[in-house]
């Protein structure tokens, strides 16, 4: 059997999901598709949107099962769900696959669906995502500076930990990356491959080679890649009314309580703030932004900006991918054609969040 994972609409994930189907988020144990990958012991593939669709192409097989990407409760057999077919003949559009979860259709066999019908299995948005440690723990108890009574400290191969580093789990870290002296980080909290990671972090996610090198406090909060965070920047992740936190909701276009009490910062890819930058609680801010100048920036902020508290204008699309080719050949890679396609159009797609 040839296993797709199906993106859910979008929207509900921005700005990570801007960038990247909704299965190549991180969470502990690797990414959505990782871990699904563990559970079935073959490789999937995805099934996204056009935008996405050259750098995460679909494998198609003579038969096919289609799983909701967003489906988050992966300990559940896979015999326990339902099935419902689909025709295969030619290629299943991600716009027909999502509405045979809206409709009924009457389709014919040889490309299966598997969904589960109960909401609380799955992902309805960022806030909901948990970090739910499932690996057996690490012996710590020779490291005063490693506790693991409260979760599991993974470390993967390639990792420094630097002198005077303090790890509370549970904490994954993937392979590459470095933490810095003097670190103190608090679970549950993943960091991507190929991070530098200083100052205080907390319940926080790292997606993968972004920098949070120096000191300041990074708390309840998700970071794309190819993100750096300036030295002394914080955010705050609690209200000093001790009230919800409302947060931008891009299906809605507007901020939206989103019920907890915590909540830090979301950073798209390829996004950088300047030295001593501090967020407000619940800021978003877009894919490709560069922050800087006094004060607080704004709780939203969209892709593709260029200020400050004292205002934005667009970054030049050019500008924003040189930098970021610069940036990533830092880390050995080189931007693919494909890449530098789906910035340009999503550069395009976002010009309305711009106005």
């Amino acid at each position: 059997m040839n296993y797709i994972l199906l993106d859910p609409p979008p929207e509900r994930f921005y700005p990570f999901t801007l960038t990247r189907p909704l299965a190549e988020m991180r969470v502990f144990g690797g990414t959505i598709k990782e871990m699904w990958e563990q559970k079935l012991g073959v490789k999937v593939s995805h099934l996204t949107r056009p935008e996405l669709s050259d750098l995460y192409p679909t494998k198609w097989d003579k038969e096919n099962l289609i799983i909701r990407s967003d489906w988050k409760e992966l300990d559940v057999p896979l015999d326990n769900t339902c099935t419902s077919s689909l025709s295969s003949k030619g290629k299943i559009s991600w716009l027909e696959a999502w509405e045979f979860y809206t409709k009924t259709f009457d389709y014919s066999d040889s490309c299966e669906f598997l969904y589960i019908d109960l909401d609380n299995y799955l992902y309805s948005n960022l806030v909901d995502f948990k970090i739910k440690p499932n690996i057996k723990k690490l012996d710590c108890s020779k490291n005063p500076f490693l506790n693991d009574d409260d979760g599991p400290i993974l470390v993967e191969k390639g990792v420094v930990i630097m002198e005077g580093a303090m790890i509370r789990g549970p904490v994954h870290i993937c392979e590459g990356s470095i933490i810095k002296m003097g670190a103190k980080i608090y679970g549950p909290t993943v960091i991507g491959p190929y991070c530098k990671i200083g100052g205080e972090v907390s319940n926080s996610i790292f997606l993968g080679y972004s920098n949070k090198a120096h000191d300041g406090f990074l708390g309840h909060s998700i970071i794309g890649e190819w993100c750096n965070i300036g030295a002394g920047t914080s955010n705050s992740n609690l209200k000093n009314n001790y009230d919800t936190v409302k947060i931008w909701d891009y299906t809605s276009k507007k901020f939206k309580d989103s019920e907890k009490q915590f909540l830090g910062l979301y950073m798209g890819d390829h996004s950088k703030c300047a030295i001593n930058t501090s967020f407000n609680t619940g800021t978003t801010v877009g894919v490709s932004c560069n922050i800087f100048g006094s004060g607080f920036p704004r709780n939203y902020i969209p892709s593709f900006s260029w200020g400050g508290p004292s205002g934005y204008k667009d970054y030049d699309i050019e500008k924003a991918i040189t930098t970021a080719q610069i940036v990533m050949k830092r880390r050995g890679i080189e931007m693919s054609s494909e890449y530098e396609k789906m910035l340009k159009g999503l550069f395009s797609m976002t010009a309305s969040f711009r106005s």
